[in-house]
């Protein structure tokens, strides 16, 4: 997993700005693990999701960089649980949890 980094702080895109022609962004690889903060199922999607339905949401505090990230599970979680990356698809990030 890929992070960026612009005046010691962290981002999961690469920060855009006229301000920043100048300015060194450094990019730097993460292990993916983290943390699950937060998690709820999604019983009533977007309609572009609604095949999918119901699935899990989670907001994982990453391990190596002062950043949480919006995650789909591929399984059930629950607070407090390991978990680390696995994919970028259709403009989310998916996390496994460790077993």
């Amino acid at each position: 997993m890929i992070i960026y980094e612009y005046k010691n702080k962290s981002y999961l895109t690469k920060p855009f700005s006229f301000n920043f022609k100048n300015e060194p962004i450094s990019e730097r690889e993460i292990s993916g693990e983290g943390t699950v903060y937060s998690v709820t199922s999604i019983y009533v999607p977007p309609a572009e999701f609604v095949q999918e339905s119901p699935y899990t949401v989670a907001i994982i505090q990453l391990k190596d960089a002062a950043l949480k990230v919006t995650a789909r599970m591929e399984e059930p979680v629950q607070i407090g649980e390991s978990v680390y990356y696995t994919k970028f698809e259709n403009g989310a990030y998916h996390f496994k949890k460790f077993v």
